[in-house]
C-alpha cells in the first residue's frame, strides 16, 4: 500500500468510509477486497477530475496527516489558511461549470469540498469547542451540496454520509441517527455493499455512545467483533469505533490493550490515530496531568498523552505524561523508553537536573533490567553535556563506575568503561586510563564486536602508551595488581603475559610464572629473544607496538651489552610505521649492530643540516658506543661525550654529565691515568654541588 492509501486509511469511521466511485476508465465488476484497501481506493478516486488540483490535494493529505498526528497551534493556523484557499478554488471551479454535461465534475467538485470540510472537523477534539464550530460549517456545506446533486446518485449518498459525521461532530446525534435510518437501505446497496455496511454499523454505534446508550453500542459491536475482538475481520474505522467505546467505559487496561491491537492489525499510521483520539478524549474528560498516576492506571495511555502533546508543541506537558509513564510502569523497557523520552525533552528545555534525577531513579526502579543501564548512561551523558554547574565530573564518573558494576554485561558498561578511558587520556592520566583497561567484563573482553579495537587490544595499547611515559617499577607493579584479580579469564591472562613479556625485564618476579602463557607468534618469538635464545623474531609486532618495543629492547642492552649486536639489526629490520623509526635511533642502532662507518655519516649530515640538534645527536651517539665493552667503541664514545661537553656551559648540571660520561669512557678505553686526573681536576677547579655527580667523580679519581 502506498503512503497515500496507508494514510487514508487513519479517517477510519471517524470520516465515514466512502463507497468506491466507479473510474471513468473501468468497467464491470471490482474485485472484493479487504475494508481497508477499499478505503484507500474509494478515498483516491474521488479526485479523478479537474478538481484533483495540487494545492487542494496537498491540503487534503495533509489534513489527513495531522488528524492522525495532531501540530502545534501556530503551524495549524497555516493548514486552516490553506483548507479555506482549497475550499475557495472549489466554489471557483463549481461556478465555472455550469454546463449540463459537467454534471458529473460538479458532483465531484462537491463533494471535494464536504470531505474537507468534515476532515477539517477532524483536526479538533470532537465535542470540543473548535469541533464543533467546524462541524456546524462541514453541516452548511454538505446540505448546500446536496441541494445541487441530482436527487439519485452516489455522490449523493456520500454526501449524505458526510452530513451524518459532521451533524454527530456538532453534537447533534438525532439528526446524524435520522439521516442514518432514511438513507441505511440506499447506502448498503451501493457498488461496495461490504465497507459500506461496516462504516453504516461505525456511525450508528457512535450515535449510541454520543447519546450515552453504552448498552446498544455494546450490542452492535458484539455482532462485529463477537466473543474474540482480536481475530474478527473489521477495518481500522471500526477498531477505532470500539476504542471510543472502551474509552467510554472507563476501561483503562481494555483501552491500552487495544491500541497495541490496532497497531499490530492496520500499522503505526492506524495506532497514531488511536492515540490521538486516546488523548483528545483524555482531555476532555479532564485528566489531571498534574497529580499521580492513580492506582490501576495503565502507562500506555499516558505514553499517548505524551506523544499527543509532543506533537502539539507542548513540551514539558509531554515530559510531564512520559514522565508519570516511566514512574508507573512495570515493563521496564517501556519504562526506560518513557524515561529516556522525557529527559531528551527537558534537557533541550534546559532542565537537565530533572532529567539526570529521573533517569537516575527509573534506573534504580529497575534493578535487574539491562535496559536501566541506558537510562544510567544518557544520565552521565546529559551531566557532562550541561556541565558542572548541574553534574561535577566526580557525579558523572561515579554513575559510569556504577553502570560498570551494576550491569557489567551490558553494552552500556562496555560504553562507560570506554568513556572513562577516554576521560583519562584526555587528561593525561595514562596510568589511570591503563587500570581502567582491564576493568571490562569477560563477556566484553571474549567479544570482537563490541568496538572496532578489541578489548585486549586497547588493554596493550594503554598499557604500552603508560608505561613509555613512566617506565618504572611502580607501572609494572600496578600493571600486575590489575589484570591479578582477572587472571582465571583465558584472555585476560594471556595478555598479561603478553605485556609481561612486552614491558618488564626478565627478572620481573612474574616472568617465570607467565612466560608459558603468552600468545603465540609474536609475543611466543619476543620472550625467545628477551632470553637470548634466538638472534631475531621471525613475526612481525602488531601495529602500533614498534615504538614501545624498541623502547624495552633498548633498556635490555644497557643491561646487557652482549645483545646489542642483536638487537640493534633486529630494529633496523622492522618496517616503517608512521614516525617511527627516527634517524636518532638508527643512528643508534647502525653503532650497535656495527655499521659505524654508516651512523657517523648520518650523525655527521643531520648535525650540519640542524646545528641547533647537535647535542641530541652527540649524546645519542655517546651513549650508544659507551655500551660496548670494546676500547675502539669507548674511545668513540670519548670523542662524542667530549664534543658534547664543549658546546655546553661549563658548571651546568648537563655539562657535568657529560664529563662524568667522558671521564668513563676515557677510562674504559684503556686510559685510567687520564681518567683520574681529569676527575681531580674537575673536583679542583669546578666541583659539582649534586652529590651522586660528586661521587661519581670521586670514585674515578681512586
Amino acid at each position: 500500500m502506498n503512503r497515500c492509501a496507508k494514510r487514508v486509511v487513519l479517517i477510519g469511521c471517524s470520516l465515514v468510509l466512502l463507497p468506491m466511485l466507479k473510474h471513468p476508465n473501468c468497467s464491470g465488476q471490482t474485485t472484493p477486497k479487504t475494508p481497508a484497501a477499499n478505503a484507500a481506493i474509494r478515498t483516491g478516486r474521488l479526485v479523478d477530475s479537474g478538481s484533483a488540483d495540487s494545492h487542494i490535494q496537498s491540503t487534503r493529505q495533509d489534513l489527513i496527516e495531522v488528524i492522525a498526528r495532531p501540530i502545534p497551534d501556530d503551524k495549524l493556523s497555516i493548514l486552516l489558511t490553506n483548507v479555506g484557499e482549497a475550499d475557495a478554488k472549489l466554489k471557483s471551479q463549481l461556478n465555472e461549470l455550469q454546463s449540463p454535461e459537467s454534471a458529473r465534475e460538479r458532483s465531484l467538485l462537491w463533494l471535494s469540498r464536504v470531505e474537507l470540510a468534515v476532515l477539517k472537523s477532524e483536526l479538533f477534539a470532537e465535542g470540543s469547542g473548535d469541533g464543533v464550530a467546524s462541524a456546524a460549517e462541514a453541516v452548511k456545506i454538505a446540505e448546500a451540496a446536496l441541494l445541487a446533486l441530482p436527487a439519485k446518485g452516489v455522490a449523493r449518498m456520500e454526501v449524505l454520509r458526510l452530513l451524518a459525521e459532521a451533524h454527530l461532530r456538532q453534537g447533534d446525534a438525532r439528526s446524524a441517527a435520522a439521516i442514518l435510518r432514511e438513507t441505511a437501505t440506499t447506502l448498503q446497496a451501493t457498488t461496495d455493499p461490504v465497507s459500506s455496511s461496516e462504516s453504516v454499523r461505525a456511525l450508528q454505534v457512535r450515535v449510541a455512545l454520543s447519546a450515552g446508550d453504552l448498552q446498544t453500542a455494546e450490542r452492535m459491536l458484539n455482532a462485529v467483533y463477537g466473543s474474540d475482538p482480536i481475530a474478527a475481520n473489521a477495518g481500522a474505522g471500526m477498531d477505532l469505533v470500539r476504542l471510543r467505546f472502551l474509552l467510554a467505559k472507563q476501561d483503562e487496561r481494555s483501552v491500552a490493550d487495544w491500541l497495541e491491537s490496532i497497531r499490530e492489525r492496520h500499522g503505526a499510521n492506524a495506532k497514531d490515530r488511536a492515540d490521538t483520539i486516546v488523548a483528545q478524549t483524555r482531555v476532555q474528560l479532564g485528566i489531571d496531568s498534574s497529580s499521580p498516576p492513580a492506582d490501576g492506571s495503565d502507562p500506555r495511555l499516558w505514553i499517548a498523552d505524551a506523544m499527543y502533546y509532543l506533537r502539539r508543541g507542548q513540551h514539558m506537558q509531554s515530559a510531564l505524561h512520559f514522565a508519570k509513564a516511566a514512574a508507573s510502569d512495570d515493563v521496564a523497557s517501556r519504562s526506560v523508553d518513557s524515561a529516556l523520552k522525557a529527559a531528551a525533552i527537558l534537557s533541550r528545555q534546559s532542565n537537565s537536573k530533572a532529567a539526570i534525577e529521573l533517569l537516575r531513579r527509573i534506573s534504580q526502579r529497575h534493578p535487574n533490567s539491562v535496559r536501566s543501564a541506558d537510562a544510567l548512561l544518557q544520565a552521565a551523558t546529559i551531566g557532562q553535556a550541561a556541565g558542572p554547574s548541574v553534574a561535577s565530573e566526580s557525579d558523572v564518573k561515579a554513575m559510569l563506575i556504577q553502570i560498570a558494576k551494576q550491569w557489567p554485561e551490558s553494552q552500556s558498561a562496555f560504553a562507560a568503561t570506554r568513556w572513562r578511558m577516554n576521560w583519562a587520556e584526555q587528561n593525561s592520566d595514562w596510568l589511570e586510563a591503563a587500570k581502567i583497561s582491564v576493568e571490562f567484563a569477560e563477556v566484553h573482553w571474549t567479544s570482537d564486536v563490541s568496538t572496532p579495537e578489541s578489548v585486549r587490544e586497547q588493554a596493550i595499547r594503554a598499557w604500552t602508551i603508560a608505561w613509555m611515559r613512566e617506565p618504572s617499577a611502580e607501572v609494572i607493579s600496578l600493571m600486575h595488581q590489575s589484570f591479578h584479580e582477572r587472571d582465571h579469564i583465558e584472555i585476560v591472562r594471556r595478555t598479561h603475559a603478553d605485556l609481561t613479556c612486552l614491558l618488564t625485564e626478565i627478572s620481573d618476579t612474574h616472568w617465570s610464572e607467565l612466560q608459558n602463557q603468552t600468545s603465540e607468534g609474536f609475543y611466543h618469538k619476543l620472550r625467545g629473544f628477551r632470553q637470548t635464545q634466538t638472534d631475531s623474531i621471525q613475526a612481525p609486532p602488531p601495529t602500533g607496538l614498534s615504538r614501545v618495543l624498541a623502547e624495552r629492547l633498548e633498556l635490555d642492552v644497557v643491561l646487557n651489552p652482549a645483545r646489542r649486536v642483536a638487537v640493534g639489526r633486529y630494529l633496523l629490520s622492522l618496517p616503517p610505521d608512521s614516525d617511527f623509526p627516527t634517524d636518532i635511533q638508527r643512528a643508534g642502532w647502525l653503532i650497535w649492530s656495527g655499521q659505524r662507518d654508516d651512523a657517523e655519516e648520518l650523525i655527521s649530515t643531520k648535525m650540519q643540516r640542524s646545528p641547533s640538534e647537535a647535542d641530541e645527536w652527540c649524546r645519542r651517539a655517546a651513549t650508544s658506543y659507551a655500551v660496548s665493552q670494546s676500547k675502539s667503541d669507548q674511545k668513540h664514545a670519548a670523542t662524542w661525550w667530549k664534543r658534547l661537553a664543549d658546546g655546553l656551559q661549563q658548571g651546568t648540571p648537563a655539562w657535568h654529565t657529560a664529563m662524568v660520561g667522558w671521564i668513563r669512557a676515557v677510562a674504559a678505553s684503556g686510559e685510567t691515568e687520564k681518567a683520574k686526573a681529569s676527575a681531580k681536576m674537575i673536583l679542583l677547579t669546578m666541583p659539582p654541588t649534586d652529590l651522586e655527580v660528586r661521587q661519581s667523580y670521586e670514585s674515578i679519581s681512586q
